[in-house]
């Protein structure tokens, strides 16, 4: 009797210390807009950052990917809360406006990235105090670098072709800022409102343009190997405004590190969840660091010679 005690004591002991244990671990409830390279390394980052600072021990994440459906973001964000996560950690604009609705009444604290305008999509009060427990890390493109590397491989272009989702607050924003930045280039923007559109937009711009830039819009990055192939019939390049399009036949870019920007959020959580910081006093954060990626296969098929100073900076040796 006195054996069967102690065994159910000691068993009462360890399934006490497992509780505990598990309640001890910060959970992160992780929204996906969708499956793309540069969102992928966002959420790569964010876990190795995470480990340096916290360790894979003290931690655990619930993953989801919404496919790009925002129905699947609004059920997801509702499910984190349901689950009382922690912090949630949203990559891309449309999961982050679906986390923050999501998590309005509560105090579970939003972290984006790969947000262009996390001010216009309503995330945020302010860039330096965001407020409404939601904060994080901008994609906001190097526009300046990005103009400058089309104007050093293509000097004698005058015109640039933008399409863009005219229903992405981002997209508006960024052909805004280049349209109204750029002075030597034309730019003739087309916005769409779904993939269907984008095959007639792209045709319609490569007949009247000398280069293509993709912005960092879901719609068009989801694209890029549609829009490559039907340019490339017209002999009009693409450039990108991020690495995750190199894949794709894009002929250069001068793109921010979304695996850095990654770490950044990384950073960003374990001051709200270790260090207690109010998120609402956490300013966002915009990298200006970038690295060139050119590539020399693409540049050949055009006939495109490639600045010496460029080729020193190329990462694609």
């Amino acid at each position: 009797m006195k054996k069967t005690m102690i065994f159910c004591m000691i068993l009462l002991i360890l399934v006490g210390c497992g509780r505990s244990k598990q309640e001890d671990l910060y959970t992160i409830g992780v929204l996906q807009f969708a499956d793309h390279p540069s969102l992928d390394a966002t959420y790569e980052g964010m876990k190795v950052k995470l480990d340096k600072l916290m360790g894979s021990e003290n931690y655990r994440i619930i993953y989801q990917n919404a496919q790009g459906e925002n129905g699947n973001n609004e059920l997801m964000a509702r499910g984190f809360v349901s689950q009382n996560v922690d912090l949630i950690y949203a990559i891309g604009t449309n999961s982050a406006q679906s986390a923050k609705n999501a998590t309005e009444g509560t105090s579970i604290p939003v972290v984006f990235n790969a947000v262009t305008d996390p001010v216009a999509a309503g995330l945020v009060d302010s860039m330096e105090q965001p407020g409404q427990f939601v904060t994080g890390v901008s994609d906001q493109s190097p526009v300046e670098k990005q103009l400058a590397l089309i104007k050093a491989l293509l000097p004698e272009a005058k015109r640039m072709g933008i399409v863009y989702n005219i229903g992405e607050i981002n997209s508006v924003t960024q052909v805004e800022v280049i349209t109204s930045f750029e002075k030597d280039l034309e730019v003739v923007s087309i916005g769409v409102t779904s993939m269907q559109e984008l095959p007639i937009a792209i045709q319609q711009l490569a007949e009247k343009v000398d280069v293509i830039f993709n912005i960092t819009d879901n719609m068009v990055v989801a694209s890029t190997a549609n829009i490559v192939d039907i340019a490339s019939k017209y002999k009009v390049p693409v450039l990108a405004s991020e690495d995750g399009q190199l894949d794709e036949g894009i002929l250069a870019t001068e793109s921010l590190s979304y695996f850095d920007l990654g770490e950044s959020a990384g950073d960003i959580i374990c001051k709200i969840l270790v260090d207690q910081v109010d998120p609402n006093n956490l300013s966002i954060l915009i990298s200006d660091k970038t690295k060139l990626y050119i590539n020399k296969e693409v540049a050949r098929e055009f006939g495109i010679e490639i600045p010496a100073l460029l080729e020193e900076r190329n990462e694609l040796k």
